[in-house]
């Protein structure tokens, strides 16, 4: 482990969560559906039948996508969602209605009915991130829950961020572990890297 290296990440993250936070609700809202937007319209999103999606924690100033999950539903694309392990560790199941969820201990909400879903099987995933840089460097939050998780998703499955302009930055330091984003999605449109 690379103290400095993680010295650094803290402050980051710190920072960034701080940024995200002063956000203005209007223009939070505005973001959100610009970004819903550009992720219906780009062509894999359409072409997927099984999306694996994280499910926001808006009052952290997330991108929202518990619209996103439930227009997906509406158009007869399979969901699946992450379950936290205290391992670090995220199983994945199916979801078929928002009204399938609960809070889990960390407050995060997570389905009620466990049917497994097999990560092989993935079009696209969309994950949560507090910053990306031009390489696909990805900024979490620090837990280790996804580094494992993206290790093991097919290099072919696209992995993309959402998040707002202004968090995506030139360069961000990077661990041996931590697995490059193929692009993310951001209110002025789809970005592969």
């Amino acid at each position: 482990m690379n103290l400095r290296n993680d010295s650094f990440k803290r402050s980051l993250r710190s920072y960034f969560k701080s940024k995200r936070k002063g956000v203005l609700e209007k223009q939070w809202v505005k973001n959100n559906i610009a970004i819903r937007e550009h992720l219906s319209a780009w062509d894999v999103f359409k072409n997927a039948q099984i999306l694996h999606s994280y499910i926001s924690m808006t009052k952290h100033r997330e991108v929202d996508t518990l619209q996103i999950i439930n227009e997906s539903i509406a158009q007869g694309k399979r969901i699946v969602v992450p379950i936290m392990e205290g391992n670090r560790q995220l199983r994945h199941y199916y979801l078929n209605d928002l009204n399938d969820l609960q809070k889990n201990y960390w407050g995060v909400l997570e389905p009620i009915n466990e049917r497994k879903a097999d990560i092989s099987d993935l079009d696209l995933v969309l994950v949560p991130l507090l910053a990306i840089d031009q390489q696909g460097t990805r900024l979490g939050y620090g837990a280790g829950f996804y580094d494992g998780f993206l290790a093991k998703v097919p290099s072919s499955t696209p992995k993309i961020g959402l998040l707002l302009e202004g968090f995506n930055i030139y360069c961000l330091p990077k661990d041996p572990w931590d697995i490059p984003m193929d692009g993310y999605i951001s209110e002025t449109g789809v970005h592969l890297l």
